[in-house]
């Protein structure tokens, strides 16, 4: 029973991630269309695409405050999917700016309900043995999501609909997704099989180390080392998060704007770049579980090498080959490279901290990586009107994966002292 309630729960909460990220990457693929009825600078583009994250950054904590509760979590996440419904209504019905602004702002509150309840229901129904699969999965489900809704909203949009009605078919997919995952949590007796099961858990660790017995990071003896390890994993994340914001958010716009490809293969293309995304980031993830606390930040590691090469051959492409053969290829070098480290990095952190906290810190990293990491699309966007070519945003990417390699190289020399105490022993 163990066994199948935590395969459940991981279904449950990747069906959501799903849906999530296919909402939130809808409106930048369509974006492409939308402009041609709403006209908007890059600049404004930059301030829709960084509107939801900000509104993320600061409403993860409260969330996740709530979310430590497993009744209050679950049906936190099914009232973001709700949101959603409203999103894609006001989308559909918008004719300005300031309709959609109002949209991406119910989208931002939507968005911010899944995270800290998800990520934290996914880590503490795995072991550390198995965590890293669990959260590459559950981190994959929203990359694929992601992947897919480029060439699926676009398509819609294109071929059966207009970019109006493909939003309001996606508000209907979202209603019916609600009713059929409260059935299922109601049928199954979600909430309850997980309470169990985050007992059982703990009961299990009580044995295995001081650091385990104790209920929360604060009782810690270590709580310092811990807290200033997880300040510097925040740092990490909101610098890629940086880079992961501007490139999902404008790669459909830059193929189309600067690279000369239709809208529809654009979002092909995106759809493409974004699935070898997510194909990387099971495979480092799986790998992290087997390598350990020093394979996990090796992956990590590497990853922002492959990415940062990646980065300076689109540079050199765009300047001298701007031939699309091989800017697909740049593009899918940096996907591949850049989410290895996806799911990795996720169950670097969640090892860090105990299983009673890990919904509130895992929303508090989240919280304050998003805080840096949302001006990207707007800094992102300005330095596109500023250039008027990719470069200048190329450039701009290419400082956040170079800095995030040093801090991470910085934090691996951490990582003996942790082996030493134990501390990854979560």
């Amino acid at each position: 029973m163990v066994m199948k309630i935590r395969h459940q729960l991981l279904v449950f909460m990747s069906i959501s991630h799903f849906i999530h990220h296919v909402l939130l990457y809808a409106f930048p693929a369509l974006l492409i269309l939308i402009v041609n009825d709403i006209p908007l600078s890059y600049l404004e583009m930059g301030l829709l695409g960084s509107l939801p994250s900000l509104i993320m950054a600061f409403t993860s904590p409260l969330i996740g405050y709530w979310g430590k509760n497993a009744r209050y979590g679950f049906l936190i996440v099914l009232g973001g999917i709700i949101l959603f419904v409203m999103s894609c209504f006001c989308f559909s019905i918008t004719s300005d700016f300031l309709g959609l602004f109002i949209g991406n702002l119910i989208l931002g509150f939507g968005c911010t309900t899944y995270h800290p309840v998800g990520l934290g229901v996914a880590a503490n129904s795995f072991s550390e043995h198995n965590r890293g699969k669990a959260m590459a999965i559950n981190h994959a489900a929203g990359v694929i999501g992601t992947a897919v809704s480029p060439f699926s909203t676009l398509s819609l949009a294109l071929f059966v609909f207009t970019w109006r009605w493909t939003f309001f078919i996606l508000g209907l997919v979202c209603v019916f997704l609600v009713s059929f995952l409260s059935i299922w949590l109601l049928f199954q007796n979600l909430i309850s099989r997980f309470e169990s099961l985050v007992v059982i858990a703990r009961e299990k660790q009580k044995p295995i180390s001081e650091v385990s017995e104790n209920s929360s990071i604060l009782h810690s003896p270590h709580r310092n080392w811990i807290l200033t390890s997880l300040a510097i994993i925040i740092l990490i994340s909101a610098l890629r998060g940086g880079v992961y914001r501007s490139i999902s958010y404008f790669t459909a716009t830059l193929l189309k704007n600067f690279y000369d490809l239709d809208a529809f293969m654009a979002g092909a293309t995106t759809s493409f770049i974004l699935l070898l995304g997510s194909l990387s980031d099971i495979y480092g993830a799986i790998n992290s579980d087997r390598l350990g606390p020093r394979g996990r930040i090796r992956i990590v590691l590497i990853s922002a090498l492959i990415s940062s090469l990646a980065i300076v051959t689109l540079i050199a492409i765009t300047l001298g080959f701007p031939e699309i053969i091989f800017v697909i290829f740049g593009f899918s070098v940096f996907a591949v490279g850049f989410y290895l480290a996806g799911g990795t990095l996720q169950a670097l952190q969640v090892d860090l901290v105990p299983a009673s906290d890990r919904t509130f810190f895992y929303s508090l990293v989240f919280s304050l990586g998003l805080i840096v990491s949302s001006v990207s699309p707007t800094i992102f966007g300005v330095l596109l009107d500023m250039f008027n070519s990719p470069v200048g945003g190329l450039f701009f990417m290419l400082a956040l994966m170079m800095a995030s390699f040093v801090i991470t190289e910085f934090f691996r020399r951490r990582i003996p002292f942790a082996e030493k105490e134990n501390l990854f022993s979560h």
